[in-house]
């Protein structure tokens, strides 16, 4: 997939990110390799999401999980970062070369996306092989795992389904179905990330015309909320153009980032399901926000600057609804993940197109303060891609 894009970040669809994902707005990645979005200039995402995930699974984690690209994202591979002294463990396994990892309930899977089509679960610490691999069907571009209800959930970008697993041997045990909220033109939903809150699922679905063929027409994006017991669609909101959403922790609310799409602006928006409202907390204005990482009422975001100059790390008051800037760099920002210990993790390229000599690796920051914590680097062989906690 690639990531999202968040103006030429990641686009979440699923291959060659460049993602998530992850950042600045995260929207699929339809290229089978490169820079799609995120990966490629065209990227209409930003969060690669690949983003990766912005909410901890656990109160204590140890270990940072992470997928690596080759520059030209034909191969990747797999690491672990001891989050006690930031050691690397490298090329522990080939991935695709459009990876993505998300981690749950002490599990960890491994998404192989667009032209791959596939989800592993590993069991942490045993990288030998998987404890299972499943397709997710041909083309269908999986973007997010989720575990719910006991069952395993995976969104695909090019489908009108979120398919459901047995989280322990990996059968397909059946789908939602999201046709009701398919493109006007064309026969894809474009699911992309995932957020669990007490046994009730919500997916974002960007909204994308691919009928025409690149670059894509905008339609109005939804979140859609499942009731993971029986599998069903419960609830959806429509608003914005090319969402996406990350968990907001310890509340019951989530926080969106969308593109203006007819009234509603750019910006990063608070969605409480229960109460049924959406509110904005900050403008955005020309950039698209991706990558987000809440803790407490304060959050990072990363975006592409306007003009396609360089990337933003901005720290949001999510109380006040204020946004500064942290830093600009000319670092190719894949994507940005949380842990528990309230930092943000975020991957940087080597060989940004705008700077070939620009810093690359893993960059973390303390999310209340908003500061730095690294001065240099933590690096992997290969460029790091996606990132989950354990």
């Amino acid at each position: 997939m690639h990531h999202l894009l968040f103006p030429f970040l990641l686009l979440a669809v699923a291959c060659g990110d460049k993602d998530t994902d992850d950042t600045a707005s995260e929207e699929a990645d339809t290229d089978t390799d490169t820079d799609t979005d995120t990966d490629t200039d065209t990227d209409t995402d930003t969060d690669t999401d690949t983003d990766t995930d912005s909410d901890a699974d656990a109160d204590t984690q140890t270990m940072a999980v992470v997928t690596t690209v080759a520059s030209d994202y034909s191969t990747g591979s797999f690491s672990t970062v001891s989050l006690a002294d930031w050691s690397v463990t490298d090329e522990l396994f080939v991935t695709s070369g459009d990876p993505v990892v998300t981690a749950d309930e002490g599990w960890v899977f491994q998404i192989n996306r667009f032209g791959y089509d596939n989800v592993r679960l590993y069991e942490p610490g045993t990288w030998g092989e998987p404890v299972w691999e499943q397709s997710t069907g041909d083309g269908s571009n999986p973007q997010d795992a989720e575990l719910c209800a006991g069952d395993l959930f995976v969104s695909n970008y090019n489908s009108t389904q979120i398919n459901v697993y047995n989280a322990e041997t990996g059968a397909l045990k059946g789908a939602v179905s999201l046709t009701d909220y398919m493109g006007a033109q064309d026969e894809n939903a474009e699911a992309t990330r995932l957020v669990e809150i007490d046994g009730t699922l919500y997916v974002s679905l960007q909204g994308f015309d691919q009928s025409a063929g690149w670059p894509w027409g905008a339609e109005s994006a939804a979140i859609v909320e499942i009731d993971c017991a029986t599998a069903t669609v419960s609830d959806s909101w429509s608003f914005g153009h090319n969402i996406n959403i990350y968990a907001w922790p310890g509340t019951s609310k989530l926080l969106a980032t969308t593109e203006a799409y007819g009234d509603d602006e750019a910006g990063l928006y608070a969605v409480d399901p229960s109460a049924g409202t959406i509110e904005l907390v900050v403008g955005s204005g020309t950039e698209s926000l991706g990558s987000v990482v809440a803790y407490g009422d304060d959050a990072i975001a990363l975006s592409g600057k306007s003009d396609y100059s360089g990337y933003v790390i901005h720290c949001i008051d999510l109380a006040a609804g204020n946004m500064d800037t942290a830093e600009e760099t000319t670092s190719y920002l894949t994507g940005a993940a949380g842990n528990a210990d309230g930092e943000a993790w975020i991957s940087a390229q080597a060989a940004s197109w705008l700077d070939p000599k620009a810093d690359s690796g893993i960059f973390v920051y303390d999310v209340a303060t908003c500061s730095a914590k690294t001065s240099d680097a933590i690096s992997t062989s290969l460029n790091t891609f996606s990132i989950a906690f354990y």
